[in-house]
C-alpha cells in the first residue's frame, strides 16, 4: 500500500510542509524560519551551521525561478534533474503522483481525498475526486487495476 503522505500531488508547498514534518530525517537539526512568497523557502540548522535552504519540485525550477545561488546554501527537491552550482539534496522519500503505476496509482487514487493533480512536466492538470474511485464496482476497479499494471510492465520493457 502506498503512503500517501510521501506523494507530492501538484505544488511545491507539499515538499515544504512534508519537509516541516520530517526535517531530521534529512538531518537537519531544526528550522529557524519559513518564508512563504520569498527566498530562501526555509532556514535550517544542520550540524550546528545555519543553512539557507530553497526546495523545488525539479531542481532546474531553481534556475527557471531565478533564485541567485549565492544566497541559498542547499536546494531540496523531489527529482534531480540538473547540476546546480550549489548543493543540491533529492528528497528519496517524496514521490510524484504521475510516477506511480499499476495498483499503487490505483491506492493512491481510493486514498486520496478530492485534489488537483498536476504534471509538471506534460503540463496536464486532472481534478482527482475520490468518490468517483470509492464507488467502483469490484469488477471494473478490477479491470483498471489489471490495465494499468499491463501498462506498468510494458513500459518496464521498454
Amino acid at each position: 500500500m502506498v503512503n500517501i503522505q510521501n506523494i507530492i500531488c501538484a505544488y511545491e508547498t507539499e515538499i515544504i510542509s512534508w519537509v516541516t514534518e520530517h526535517y531530521k530525517e534529512l538531518g537537519y537539526d531544526n528550522i529557524l524560519e519559513e518564508n512563504s512568497g520569498k527566498g530562501p523557502d526555509l532556514v535550517m540548522v544542520k550540524n550546528g551551521k545555519k543553512l539557507k535552504v530553497e526546495v523545488e519540485i525539479y531542481s532546474s525550477s531553481f534556475l527557471k525561478h531565478n533564485h541567485n545561488p549565492k544566497e541559498v546554501d542547499e536546494v531540496l527537491c523531489v527529482v534531480n534533474d540538473t547540476n546546480l552550482p550549489i548543493k543540491t539534496i533529492k528528497i528519496g522519500q517524496l514521490e510524484l503522483w504521475h510516477n506511480l503505476k499499476g495498483n499503487d496509482l490505483v491506492d493512491f487514487f481510493k486514498q486520496t481525498p478530492d485534489t488537483i493533480l498536476i504534471n509538471h512536466k506534460t503540463h496536464q492538470t486532472l481534478y482527482h475526486f475520490q468518490n468517483e474511485w470509492l464507488n467502483l464496482s469490484k469488477e471494473r476497479e478490477m479491470q483498471i487495476r489489471n490495465e494499468l499494471e499491463r501498462q506498468a510492465k510494458l513500459k518496464d520493457q521498454l
